[in-house]
């Protein structure tokens, strides 16, 4: 069973009608702090959890300039149902519930004909109405004293849980609330007779208490007080011997590496990881569904323990029978999964929050995660890194789209697949974002990485930026300066250079030169042009009809550069993983 659809009217920064669609994957919620996600999360809650507390002078937003009624708080959540007994069960009252709203079994569709089942819980001056949804009848629904609604809400409540985990909680807070009586309830499915057991020792233990130890304790102490105060004839000493159950909401967690120590003397993120642990427990072992909400998973976690914790959560989506929710602002801890979704929460300049938009686990993220920067092209900077596919042999980054574009079609003109089989290569959306853009790639793979730069004043100053970043110039930042055909006198050099002249003339002959170029100079009787972006998209569509064999040499010498300096990089990676093994073995 799993949840579908989340519709929000009027809860706290939610003002009006919000829809959000969840995934059968992790559901990600993104955006600033104070942007609404835990907001979401409390509106779940309080459909379904009974108890959890709706204060209308907290949760229900104020009329507009005070005019006419107060807002009506409607959260409604819709379900697809499995087909374990219990969920058949469920259908079957839902169906019925809904029959009995349109005019005592009137033959039409239902939402249960198709699987589904909608909760609706409304706040209407602060008093709680839990109502179902039924198919083509509006807002008509059967009072709550009904035996349709009795039976519907008794199965439903007993078919799905939920619990959440906020930002930092401990495992003590954690066991108090609602996550106990889901562990309670697990532990009833699946150990009912070591429970029984347990029960029975301990009440045998009260019974040795009481009648070896207390006893001869309790009979001086009734003959002693008796004498003092006569009217005193009994005495009772009762020990305080907590049942099973709350035993168990009372269990500490040890962990030990060099030391062993209490969960609670253990870090932040070490702490939000057993925990995690403990819902992939419940989630295996429950009879029920389970919707389950985590806050800030990557609290206090480095960014490969973010993404430890990502792979972790990712599986535990993966179970049909349970649905997670993950506010999160870290893109460590988003999934690449397909069935992963994310959207995006934002607030308007009226602290209205509202759903921005959403992005599939295996498309980009850019969009969603930019508000989580103060450069939002950062988020794409990110993404990329990010995104590097399984199965190749390096990385390369570039400072432009055009650059793996050109190498490409002249590999393929020359019959030179090889070269660029096996690459990937990252487009860093100009120079001055070639840096960051490096470092990140490099920090998120093992793949070996080179930089390719201009031969320009930016091109330069980014090599020099690299190489303070430890990036050596002879094996990991390959410089079209190195280029044998450049100008003698040392002019720029941009990967067009490397494109035959007779070729670029076509092209600047197609578009005309007011349109093709934005400067030229000459330099020894040749012209040396900087193209605009309207050249560079016509030479990626024109050059593999244009591009010979002959016409590709310096490109390819390009692609053979590349090559050789990933697989100095590689050769570097490998020397340095022995020299480390070589030295934790003495």
């Amino acid at each position: 069973m799993k949840l579908t659809h989340v519709r929000i009217k009027d809860f706290r920064s939610f003002v009006g009608e919000h829809d959000f669609d969840l995934t059968s994957g992790v559901n990600y919620f993104v955006g600033p702090n104070n942007s609404g996600k835990s907001n979401l999360l409390r509106a779940i809650e309080l459909v379904l959890d009974p108890d959890a507390e709706y204060v209308a002078e907290r949760d229900r937003p104020a009329s507009t300039v005070g005019i006419g009624q107060p807002r009506v708080t409607r959260i409604t959540l819709t379900f697809h149902v499995g087909t374990t007994a219990p969920e058949s069960t469920l259908l079957r009252r839902a169906k019925k519930y809904e029959l009995a709203v349109k005019k005592k079994g009137k033959a039409g569709k239902t939402y249960a004909d198709d699987r589904q089942v909608k909760i609706i819980a409304s706040f209407a001056g602060g008093v709680r109405q839990t109502t179902f949804g039924a198919r083509g009848a509006g807002a008509a629904s059967l009072p709550a004293e009904s035996d349709e609604h009795k039976k519907l809400e008794e199965q439903l409540r007993s078919v799905v849980r939920f619990a959440v985990i906020h930002s930092g909680e401990d495992l003590e807070s954690l066991l108090r609330g609602k996550f106990r009586e889901i562990l309670q309830l697990v532990i009833g499915d699946h150990l009912g007779n070591a429970l029984a057991e347990a029960e029975e020792a301990r009440s045998k233990y009260l019974e040795h208490l009481q009648t070896k130890l207390l006893e001869p304790l309790r009979t001086q102490v009734r003959d002693r007080v008796s004498v003092i105060f006569p009217e005193v004839t009994l005495a009772e000493l009762v020990p305080d011997v907590p049942t099973v159950e709350r035993t168990l909401s009372s269990v500490d967690v040890r962990l030990g590496d060099v030391i062993t120590t209490g969960l609670s003397d253990k870090g932040t993120g070490l702490r939000g990881g057993v925990l995690v642990a403990m819902l992939q427990y419940l989630a295996e072992q429950s009879r029920r569904s389970l919707v389950l909400a985590v806050e800030e998973p990557e609290a206090f976690l480095h960014p490969g323990a973010q993404e430890a914790i990502r792979d972790e959560l990712g599986a535990l989506a993966r179970r049909s029978d349970v649905t997670l929710l993950v506010n999160t602002h870290s893109p460590y801890v988003i999934s690449r999964d397909a069935e992963a979704l994310v959207t995006e929460v934002g607030k308007a300049t009226d602290g209205g929050s509202s759903r921005i938009r959403t992005a599939v686990g295996d498309s980009s993220h850019a969009q969603v995660l930019g508000s989580l920067y103060r450069d939002a092209g950062m988020a794409a900077v990110l993404d990329r890194s990010l995104t590097i596919p399984t199965g190749r042999k390096g990385v390369v980054i570039t400072e432009g789209y055009t650059d793996g574009e050109f190498i490409r079609v002249a590999c393929d003109a020359a019959g030179r697949q090889e070269l660029m089989n096996g690459l990937h290569v990252i487009d860093a959306g100009g120079a001055k974002r070639i840096i960051v853009q490096a470092v990140l790639a490099r920090a998120a793979t093992d793949l070996p990485v080179v930089a390719l730069l201009d031969f320009d004043d930016e091109g330069k100053r980014a090599q020099s930026q690299l190489e303070a970043f430890g990036w050596s110039k002879n094996r990991e930042i390959v410089s079209l300066g190195t280029w044998t055909g450049k100008c003698k006198h040392n002019h720029q050099v941009e990967i067009e250079d490397l494109i035959p002249q007779s070729i670029a003339a076509k092209l600047i002959d197609q578009l005309g030169e007011s349109i093709a170029v934005t400067a030229k100079r000459q330099c020894d009787g040749v012209w040396h042009y900087e193209f605009s972006e309207a050249w560079k998209q016509r030479a990626v569509e024109e050059l593999p009809r244009l591009m010979k064999a002959s016409d590709s040499a310096d490109l390819v010498w390009l692609a053979e550069q590349l090559n050789e300096r990933l697989e100095k990089v590689q050769a570097s990676k490998e020397s340095a993983a022995q020299h480390l093994a070589s030295k934790e073995a003495t």
